[in-house]
């Protein structure tokens, strides 16, 4: 009820036009955050509940969760924002460019998705399934509060809410693990900040290419291929210390291969 209730109200409140819009923006991050994170779950939990009572081990691989999903989900999420534009005319054509805000939106509302996971896998694989119904509880209400809040301004302030109540539910589902862990939401912000900040760049970089004069398929692929050389070669030149670790690891698989 909770996911599809902010679509039901469009389509009740609104036209069918602003649901198809909101669902569509919502589409594409969403099916990559998903597949993602549920590839983290399936692998996060089980190795997490064999450590469950080496705490300092547990924080060890939620910050490593934390770090290398956002490393991987930032880029993805600023790159579809930036691209937004020629990539609906490209999939969608011109009448669904309406959707393009939500698409943003939505793109940033998901990216704080590694911090939910790796914080509630957490707390599960420790046997706190008291903690996690209570956080449950906790952010439907502010979920609840921020929609009816929402409502009354039209369906991208209701976009704009999840994003919102994204922000805060990252904090609350981290608020357990500062006493669990002693991992507090500052530390697990400073661990991916680097990330966040290199993808905010790369993301300013490839939309100004959307400004110069090109077709759309040009300009997609001049997007992407900037997007991908100024991330990796920051990540490179910067040291960032998730692109150091993936680096190590593909080169051990390399070469036990």
């Amino acid at each position: 009820i909770n996911i599809q209730l902010r679509s039901l109200i469009i389509g009740k409140v609104y036209t069918k036009s602003d649901l198809a819009y909101y669902n569509q923006g919502e589409k594409y991050p969403q099916v990559l955050v998903v597949n993602i994170n549920a590839s983290i779950s399936s692998v996060l939990f089980p190795v997490m509940s064999q450590v469950q009572d080496d705490r300092e081990k547990v924080k060890q691989l939620t910050r490593r969760a934390i770090q290398i999903s956002s490393y991987v989900m930032w880029p993805m999420m600023i790159g579809i924002a930036a691209v937004a534009e020629p990539l609906v005319r490209i999939i969608l054509t011109d009448k669904w460019l309406p959707c393009v805000p939500f698409l943003r939106i939505f793109c940033i509302s998901y990216g704080l998705w590694p911090i939910h996971t790796a914080n509630l896998q957490a707390i599960n694989a420790m046997g706190r399934s008291d903690l996690f119904l209570k956080l449950e509880i906790i952010k439907k209400v502010i979920s609840a509060a921020a929609l009816i809040i929402s409502i009354w301004f039209g369906p991208l302030a209701i976009a704009v809410s999840l994003a919102f109540t994204s922000v805060i539910n990252s904090f609350v589902n981290s608020w357990p693990n500062s006493k669990l862990l002693n991992y507090s939401y500052c530390e697990q912000l400073r661990d991916i900040l680097p990330s966040v900040v290199l993808a905010l760049f790369m993301g300013i970089c490839v939309f100004c290419i959307s400004l110069c004069n090109m077709s759309d398929w040009v300009t997609f692929i001049v997007q992407v291929a900037a997007g991908v050389i100024i991330y990796i070669g920051g990540s490179k030149i910067f040291k960032i210390e998730s692109f150091e670790y993936l680096l190590g690891l593909a080169k051990k698989i390399f070469l036990k291969n």
